[in-house]
């Protein structure tokens, strides 16, 4: 894990940050006190941008395998919505209201399920 962090040049807190756990949570799973579970697992390799499993190859010892290219929340740009749609015009103030990056993976995790209009758009 510390080679993959100075190769991307990320403080731990900012490794812990782009993982979504608190900088403790991370220490403890580094000195070996904590295992940290499966979301706390994946979000580590999303920070290291590692492929899915990455986490375990490196538990036992291995190099895990790095992502192609850097991961980055992308946001299609959708046709604009109707204005006069309550139903999306109340999605957008409910996004809104939310970080940056709670947004983005909103979006990204309900796309599918967004009526059209919201999937994909960016919420100023």
């Amino acid at each position: 894990m510390n080679r993959r962090r100075q190769a991307r040049g990320l403080t731990w807190r900012q490794v812990a940050e782009q993982a979504g756990i608190s900088y403790e949570t991370l220490r403890a799973i580094r000195k070996g006190e904590q295992a940290g579970g499966d979301l706390t697992r994946r979000g580590l390799e999303r920070a290291l941008q590692w492929e899915t499993g990455g986490f375990e190859i490196a538990e036992a010892g291995g190099e895990p395998a790095v992502l192609a290219e850097p991961t980055a929340p992308e946001v299609p740009e959708p046709a604009a919505a109707p204005p006069s749609d309550p139903q999306v015009e109340a999605i957008l103030t409910i996004l809104d209201g939310l970080p940056a990056r709670v947004r983005e993976e909103v979006v990204r995790r309900l796309g599918g399920q967004l009526p059209p209009g919201v999937q994909g758009r960016k919420a100023s």
